[in-house]
């Protein structure tokens, strides 16, 4: 079903839902105070609904119902306390019985985690260069597994992305990517796996928000001037250019494990600001200095890269020579 018709049927179910919820409150002539609880049913409806008529059928899908039925559930309950029928108002159902709806919710998603949900599907990618001079690639990337490479010649970026896509193209070589999260979050609903090319051909602009991930970043024959990257509880591993002039990195790590290589022959002045973890810079190739840590070479290299990272809790390890 296209985006367009789908888009329909869901303000659809709204706007007969938001009927029904009116005519129900007034048909049984129920105060607001009683009758709210239909809202929060109403959200569970219009969930379901998007859910059935993404299609959401195989075996995997089974996680796209979550939160529907979660909160139908949640609010029957309510509506039963409001209007009397269970004895307890909503205040003391929650204080009572909110610790076993975490453990029910908790075995829901142990019992998801053990049903193989299936690559879900693929989709693949090319946006051509089209003349443009110089490139800008903002990658989001929620949750999952994240590889880099060089895009095929003529293409701004290519690639396959397992858990879907989308792109926003906002000038000549400025381009958005970020996960499909219309059919259910790709991190819980299915596998998320997306292997990324760029451009080798013009230079390059890269912002990388990663959030639960595992990403290798091979920017190796790229010409990137500018690497900006958000990371958080995620394990990453940067592979920088090793011919591309002038390189700045500019990194804030969460919860993370970050590891940056820096290719033979190329310079590079360190500075961290972690807050609590680890950090370990090779000595042999990036002495310490008054700033933090920099190649004798530094000022006069042809290649260089000038890297600033800040963190919370977690661990950095840069290494020369690679």
């Amino acid at each position: 079903m296209s985006q367009a018709r789908s888009g329909s049927l869901v303000a659809a179910t709204w706007l007969i839902g938001l009927g029904v919820v009116f005519l129900v409150q007034r048909a049984a002539d129920l105060p607001w105070s009683q009758a709210w609880p239909l809202f929060v049913i109403l959200a569970g409806v219009a969930g379901f609904v998007s859910a059935v008529i993404r299609g959401r059928f195989e075996l995997g899908g089974i996680w796209a119902f979550t939160w529907p039925v979660v909160w139908i559930l949640i609010g029957v309950v309510l509506f039963l306390s409001t209007t009397g029928r269970l004895g307890e108002g909503p205040g003391e159902l929650i204080s009572t019985y909110w610790p076993w709806a975490l453990i029910a919710l908790g075995v829901w998603f142990v019992i998801g985690a053990v049903i193989p949900s299936g690559r879900g599907m693929t989709e693949t990618l090319a946006l051509p260069l089209a003349g443009t001079s110089e490139a800008n690639v903002w990658i989001k990337f929620g949750a999952g597994t994240l590889a880099t490479h060089v895009a095929a010649p003529g293409q701004l970026v290519d690639g396959q992305f397992t858990g879907g896509v989308l792109h926003r193209v906002r000038g000549p070589g400025r381009v958005e990517l970020e996960q499909d999260t219309r059919y259910g979050l790709p991190w819980l609903d299915r596998r998320s796996d997306w292997n990324v090319g760029l451009t080798a051909e013009v230079p390059l602009d890269l912002k990388v928000d990663a959030g639960a991930s595992r990403a290798v970043l091979d920017l190796h024959d790229l010409r990137v001037r500018l690497l900006e990257l958000q990371t958080g509880a995620s394990e990453t591993r940067i592979l920088l250019p090793r011919a591309a002039g002038a390189t700045t990195v500019r990194a804030q790590a969460g919860a993370a494990s970050l590891t940056i290589e820096v290719p033979d022959g190329v310079a590079a002045r360190i500075r961290t600001r972690m807050a609590l973890g680890s950090a370990q810079i090779d000595p042999t190739h990036f002495p310490a200095s008054s700033g933090g840590y920099e190649s004798p070479d530094y000022a006069t290299s042809a290649n260089r890269v000038d890297i600033d990272v800040g963190g919370g809790v977690g661990s950095l390890r840069i290494v020369g020579g690679a």
